[in-house]
């Protein structure tokens, strides 16, 4: 199999070629000027004959066309650095207000912790909760019918804000492979600090549909933690990992973050 050119000859030519001779152009003339105020033959009107002058005006072109392209380099990387920043300032920040994700709103002053494949940084995009990934609540919650301090998606577990007891429990079936209640147990005695697994079921939904515009945010989320089953709790495993709201100043052309309208 023959794969074309990442970059074309026409690229290369304006973009490495070019700049390359006329530098090459250019310290011939250097070389030339200095000759001449050493041995002046001939005068400045001998020196500046149709090579020369041939010579100079491409070179000065090509410094024109460099400049051009410079300019171009310091706007894409403007444009560049702008989108990072839009889509980092996206992906960690501090609720400033209540806002409904599914079947729960996230309180004001929540570290939010999420990544949405869809976001590439345009700064007319606006900001909600899809591609969750942790949450992190400025006071305890009950959120899924439990007093919580802190969310992670992936693996599914909340951080309990006190002693509770939790039921019913599942817990995986062999033989069918789902999470199904545990009849050795009728419910767990959890202690505050520790974290509680649960399983998310599966909610339908359109994939093709989701494809090109992601799945729903805000009100119309598929975030349906009473349908959350619990399966155990602990507090020795890996800790929770949630970021710090980024905290980078806005560059020049950046946008404030604003929410999606809730209807």
């Amino acid at each position: 199999m023959i794969f074309g050119p990442l970059i074309s000859w026409p690229f290369l030519l304006l973009v490495w070629v070019l700049p390359l001779v006329g530098a090459a152009v250019a310290i011939g003339l250097f070389v030339q000027v200095l000759y001449f105020l050493r041995h002046g033959e001939g005068g400045w009107r001998a020196f500046f004959n149709w090579k020369t002058r041939i010579s100079t005006i491409f070179v000065v072109l090509v410094a024109a066309w460099v400049g051009v392209l410079g300019y171009k380099l310091l706007q894409f990387k403007r444009e560049f650095d702008i989108e990072a920043w839009q889509r980092a300032s996206r992906a960690q920040f501090v609720l400033e207000r209540d806002f409904q994700y599914g079947d729960f709103t996230a309180p004001k002053g929540s570290l939010v912790n999420r990544r949405d494949v869809f976001d590439n940084g345009e700064p007319q995009r606006a900001l909600g909760l899809r591609g969750l990934d942790a949450l992190q609540f400025p006071a305890p919650v009950q959120l899924a019918g439990l007093w919580v301090s802190a969310l992670e998606m992936t693996p599914g577990r909340m951080r309990l804000a006190a002693d509770q007891r939790i039921s019913p429990v599942y817990h995986p079936d062999p033989e069918s492979g789902d999470w199904v209640l545990d009849s050795s147990r009728a419910f767990i005695d959890c202690k505050a600090g520790e974290n509680v697994w649960f399983n998310a079921p599966l909610i339908d939904y359109d994939i093709q549909a989701e494809f090109l515009i992601g799945e729903p945010d805000g009100a119309a989320a598929r975030f349906k933690p009473s349908q959350w089953q619990f399966t155990r709790c602990e507090s020795d495993w890996v800790p929770m990992e949630i970021k710090p709201a980024f905290a980078e100043p806005m560059p020049a052309g950046g946008t404030r973050q604003v929410f999606i309208v809730q209807d």
